[in-house]
This record gives structure tokens, C-alpha cells and sequence, in this order.
């Protein structure tokens, strides 16, 4: 087999009724390029391996199914699929999502092999429901053909996830480093890689939907908006990853990134201090606000944050509150 030039991973998680779309709609992709694709299906309890079972003789060689026999959890599911990646390029993808124009992988492949000063670049994306049909829902994704520092701080990512493709050495090299900063216990991905991504480079947003995205809510999905609790350790945890990113940033040397990290941090910081839901103290963070640069606009970041998102919603445009 030649070396591949992209790595596709696909977690799989009780995707029983969506992995089979989920698997043609990159078998479609028409590509001048090898590319390989890696399945980790852990353990599910809703027969997605027995439906794995059935497809694999169906797919060729560079599509290699790895049926978990105990469970790994999602995280180490993904881990285990991206150390064994060797592509230049990669993209993930979860099993209950799809891609929907045979020439998505290609495309951006052609962009970034254009583009060395460009980390990433992403699609639109369709949300649609259990049917696979759109549902209505408009992802909070970037309308511009590239992303900002200033659309990460008012929460608007690049686009979905299963739409990005990055470079996979430049990628992991960066969220190693980020991951030494550490402190929490745990925060969404796709945002900490939106603000890597910005950090090696440019980041380019196709305005073209080549992608679904289901959002299903209910009491078995496994999806990370359908479960979280919005508590005392989630509000931990969001103030140590703005944490985190202040310190990436300034090990950086990034005047801009530095900036906007240090917004973010002081926004989430500012806003748990004065929910009830959490124990951070008002007084532990205005004293750290006092003790840094730019204490104004820091402090003013969660009104502006409001209020743009507030603008936002009132032209039906979606947000990620």
C-alpha cells in the first residue's frame, strides 16, 4: 500500500443505525491521493460491531476496523486511532456523522497543499436529526472564508469538527505543548483546536456545506452536549483551560493570541465567580485581574461577549452560549 497522504479517523461509539452512512460517504470521496482510514468501534452496546462485522468484507484494504473488546472510553478510542495515523494530513470524523460531496477530501487536500501558511481548513457543515435529514438547527460556524482570533473569543468556531483537515505533525506537535499547561479535568476539543490552529497559522472556512452533523438529544446519546452538566466542575474546568490558553499563548510569544486568551480567561473566570453554581470567589478573581495588563478591557470582556452574542441571536444567527 503507498504511504497515505490523509488519515481519516472515525470513532465509534453505539452508532448501530449511522455508521454504514458514515463510512460510504467517505468510500465516495473521489481523490488523486491514497488515503487510509481508521475505525475504532468501542464496545458498544447497541450492536455496532456485528453491523462493522457485516461491512468489512465490503471495504478495501485502507479502511482498517479496529473492534474494541473492552471499552476504552472516547478519549482513549481517539487516542489509539491518531498515534497509528501516518498520513500528512488528518481529519476525524465521528460514526454518526457523514460527508455529503464526493469531492470534499480532495478540495481541501488542493487548498492546503497550496497553502503552507494555512493550519487547517474546514467546511460548512448541515445539522441533521436521526433521519439524517436537516432539522432546522444552524451550527454556530464561521460565515467568512477565514476564521479570527476575534470569532474564537465571541465562541464561533471555524466550523464542525468531522469537516476540518489539518496537518497532523504541526497538529499533534501543538497540542502536546498546549496539554503540558493542563490543569482541568476536561473541555471541548474542537475549541482548544480552533484556537491551535489559529495559533500555527491561518485557518480557511469553504462556504460550502459538504458535511452533516447529527445532533440527536436524548437520554442514550452519547454526545457531549446532550450530557453535560453545567456545575461547580464544569465551571472549574472552563476557567483552567482559559488558563491553559494564556499560558500557550505567552510561551508563543503571540502579542494577538496572548490578548485573546487572557479575554476569554478573565470572561469565564468573571462569570462563574458570580454564578451560584460554582465556588470560585469574585475576590480571587478580581485580584488576579488587578495584577495583569489591559485590566479594563479584561474586565469589560464579558459585557461585550453578552452583547454581541445577544445581537447575534436577535438577526437568528446561532451562537454557542
Amino acid at each position: 500500500m503507498e504511504q497515505p497522504l490523509v488519515s481519516v479517523v472515525v470513532t465509534v461509539y453505539n452508532h448501530a443505525n449511522y455508521i454504514e452512512e458514515c463510512l460510504r460517504s467517505i468510500l465516495m470521496q473521489r481523490v488523486d491521493f491514497p488515503y487510509e482510514v481508521l475505525v475504532g468501534e468501542d464496545c458498544s452496546p447497541d450492536g455496532t460491531a456485528e453491523v462493522l462485522r457485516r461491512l468489512r468484507p465490503e471495504f478495501p484494504k485502507y479502511f482498517k476496523f479496529f473492534l474494541r473488546e473492552q471499552n476504552m472510553g472516547a478519549v482513549k478510542n481517539g487516542e489509539d486511532l491518531y498515534e497509528r495515523a501516518t498520513g500528512k494530513y488528518l481529519i476525524g470524523l465521528e460514526g454518526d456523522d457523514f460527508w455529503t460531496y464526493e469531492g470534499k477530501l480532495q478540495a481541501q487536500v488542493d487548498f492546503l497543499e497550496a497553502h503552507p501558511e494555512y493550519a487547517a481548513v474546514y467546511t460548512r457543515c448541515t445539522v441533521v436529526g436521526e433521519d439524517s435529514r436537516p432539522n432546522g438547527e444552524e451550527y454556530p460556524q464561521c460565515p467568512f472564508e477565514d476564521y479570527s482570533f476575534k470569532e474564537y473569543f465571541y465562541s464561533r468556531l471555524p466550523g464542525q469538527t468531522g469537516t476540518c483537515l489539518c496537518r497532523r505533525e504541526q497538529y499533534f506537535a501543538s497540542r502536546d505543548e498546549f496539554m503540558a499547561h493542563k490543569e482541568y479535568g476536561f473541555y471541548p476539543g474542537d475549541r482548544r483546536n480552533a484556537f491551535l490552529y489559529l495559533c500555527d497559522g491561518k485557518v480557511h472556512c469553504i462556504q460550502e456545506a459538504w458535511s452533516a452533523y447529527r445532533h440527536v438529544v436524548s437520554r442514550k446519546s452519547s454526545s457531549y452536549s446532550s450530557s453535560v452538566q453545567f456545575n461547580d466542575q464544569y465551571a472549574r474546568d472552563e476557567v483552567l483551560y482559559g488558563k491553559a490558553m494564556v499560558a500557550f499563548a505567552r510561551r508563543r510569544n503571540n502579542t494577538e493570541a496572548l490578548r485573546v486568551a487572557q479575554r476569554t480567561y478573565f470572561r469565564f473566570y468573571l462569570k462563574w465567580a458570580l454564578d451560584r453554581r460554582s465556588s470560585i470567589k469574585l475576590g480571587d478573581c478580581l485580584r488576579e485581574l488587578m495584577a495583569v495588563p489591559h485590566r479594563l478591557s479584561n474586565l469589560l470582556a464579558p459585557l461585550q461577549w453578552y452583547a454581541v452574542l445577544g445581537f447575534r441571536q436577535l438577526r437568528g444567527i446561532a451562537v454557542d452560549l
